[in-house]
């Protein structure tokens, strides 16, 4: 029942997502240039009104039937929505939300019926009468029955809208949206819900505070900088970056992953909501036109002229609230993110699944491919970046539309089991998830193989012990199979009890503790003519190993299987020829 809600919610959420830009457009216009606005202008002004009647309804038909049958589904669905938007005075909002997916699946029903039946040469004239007959007979139908069956539910939903604000009950909105919100339903609880109808309340009376229930910042900053404050380890770290994204980016996904660490930390959201809602409420505030993302910035940009600090104010008081509530519920675990981490790791995670041969494409996912998802994206190509990784493409998309070209996905876990057929990188968040960090690692050292010819030296003079395993360590270091100081504990090992094998050959390698330094398995190769003293014995080859996991096992294995043979022992260790040893060992 909850995956039947969520896919619908999903699919509200996908016909409005793609027209934020559109809305906001609209809503600019209107709080620029109405007679009330900032520099009101009677001309422009008058198209205010022809596009919250047409052209909105219209573009959500489009895109709603788009998405059920492709651009066919969509022509139909904007055709068929004119019926709604025409037969009544109403914003056909809703209306153009039935229309549009019900064009769609007539288009596809009938598309499927006709399948493989169709002559040669007749392809184009069936596609295109099929099209107009079945948009004709929705638009009529839309304009003599279903419009007016819509206008009624639509004043009948305004009405319960109208009395819960006459009763100043609004803020109670909170109670339903924000445990939505956490569970990844934001987009659909905003654009799908509050948003057609805050658009339909504000065409009566010029605002909504319908648009103020998701995208509030302030109760979500509030957790955030409860854990700057008095957090500790991970919950500590990564706020201070996720506060600054909430405010000034609206990426209200960024809390998430607080919420759902410690569930307790709900109430001090749902509470700061409540006290902004109320506080809207009391002084009658609204915004002209949907704040989208949810930032500090958009509810700025969309407040009526005259009322931008009651806004800011609003926020700030959400923020307090959360705030203060959110204090003893971090004290009492104040690196509840770190523990959650800990647990995770102890009960067994998702480890990082094997890279696919060749990586172009790394899709970052959300469940409306927005918001996180593109925070995602935007910081993980930094980072390859910096790291000097070229030749990946970094891209966003809804969890439901991932491009079949990706080679990895890199999603947060709960939206995991959605995500079929592509290799699957699960995270908790996505600002300091360690397993971007190895994932990274991994796609910078990918393409190097366990031994390159450049961690071969044939013919070295005679050198202490010490010296000899530093180098055999710093090669591993300098070719990015280990980060620095892995040969200090290569040294440290060789301390311990001595890594001399016999038959001439040393195999040093780190100790257990310095395994977290391995960023790939990885051998290094040093030939000594002359020996190198191991106590009473003297080593010709000098074989440092670093293996990534158990995977120095089958390193030391494959190494011990080579050098079984007396002959290419022998070879191994008088030749001068560095390509020699690098045929015979690869």
């Amino acid at each position: 029942m909850r995956e039947q809600i969520q896919k619908f919610g999903r699919s509200l959420s996908a016909m409005v997502m793609p027209n934020i830009g559109a809305f906001i457009a609209w809503g600019l216009i209107t709080a620029l240039f109405i007679p009330g606005g900032w520099w009101p202008n009677e001309s422009i002004a008058k198209m205010v009104s022809p596009m919250l009647k047409y052209l909105l309804p219209t573009l959500i038909a489009f895109t709603a039937g788009k998405n059920v049958c492709g651009y066919r589904g969509g022509v139909a669905g904007a055709v068929a929505a004119m019926g709604v938007i025409i037969g009544t005075d109403t914003p056909m909002f809703l209306g153009a939300m039935i229309m549009g997916p019900l064009a769609g699946w007539c288009v596809k029903r009938f598309d499927k019926l006709v399948e493989g039946k169709v002559g040669a040469g007749f392809e184009m004239l069936v596609d295109n009468f099929s099209l107009g007959i079945i948009a004709m007979i929705l638009a009529v139908s839309g304009y003599l029955v279903i419009g007016n069956v819509v206008d009624s539910l639509t004043k009948l939903l305004s009405s319960g809208v109208d009395w819960m604000l006459a009763h100043k009950m609004n803020p109670l909105l909170a109670v339903l949206v924000d445990p939505a919100k956490v569970l990844f339903l934001n987009n659909a609880v905003n654009h799908g819900i509050m948003t057609p109808l805050g658009i339909q309340q504000a065409a009566e009376m010029g605002q909504s505070m319908l648009f103020l229930v998701d995208p509030n910042p302030g109760p979500g900053l509030g957790i955030l900088l409860a854990c700057w404050a008095f957090g500790k380890g991970m919950t500590k770290d990564a706020a201070p970056g996720a506060a600054v994204i909430q405010l000034f980016g609206g990426i209200h996904e960024i809390y998430f992953p607080y919420v759902l660490a410690r569930p307790v930390l709900l109430l001090a959201v749902m509470t700061g909501n409540i006290c902004s809602l109320l506080f809207f409420t009391l002084t009658g505030f609204g915004l002209v036109a949907p704040a989208s993302p949810g930032s500090l910035i958009s509810i700025i940009l969309m407040s009526p002229k005259g009322r931008l600090f009651i806004g800011i104010l609003g926020v700030l008081i959400g923020t307090a609230i959360s705030f203060l509530l959110a204090i003893p519920m971090i004290k009492a675990k104040p690196d509840f993110q770190g523990e959650e981490e800990a647990a995770t790791d102890k009960k067994g995670s998702e480890p990082l699944p094997a890279l696919p041969g060749e990586v172009r494409k790394i899709v970052f996912a959300c469940d409306a491919g927005m918001g996180s998802s593109a925070l995602g994206a935007t910081r993980f190509k930094a980072k390859l970046q910096k790291n000097g990784i070229s030749g990946i493409t970094c891209v966003n998309s809804a969890v439901d539309a991932i491009p079949d070209d990706a080679d990895i996905v890199v999603c947060q876990s709960v939206l995991a089991a959605r995500i079929h057929g592509h290799e699957v990188v699960q995270i908790t968040n996505f600002i300091s998830d360690p397993k971007l960090d190895e994932l990274a690692a991994r796609l910078k050292n990918k393409d190097i193989p366990v031994l390159i010819k450049g961690n071969i030296l044939a013919g070295l003079p005679s050198e202490s012990k010490e010296d000899a395993i530093l180098r055999a360590g710093r090669l591993l270091e300098e070719s990015g199979y280990v980060e620095k100081g892995y040969s200090g504990s290569m040294l440290e090992r060789e301390r311990l009890t001595t890594t001399y094998m016999g038959m001439g050959v040393a195999i040093p390698h780190g100790t257990s503790e310095a395994k977290e330094k391995v960023l790939r398995s990885g051998i290094s190769v040093l030939q000594y003519p002359e020996g190198v003293d191991f106590g009473d014995d003297k080593a010709f080859l000098i074989v440092g190993i670093a293996g990534k996991g158990d995977e120095h096992l089958d390193l030391l294995a494959k190494v011990s299987t080579t050098l079984e043979d007396e002959a290419t022992l022998d070879y191994l260790c008088h030749t001068a020829d560095a390509e020699g040893i690098f045929d015979k060992l690869r």
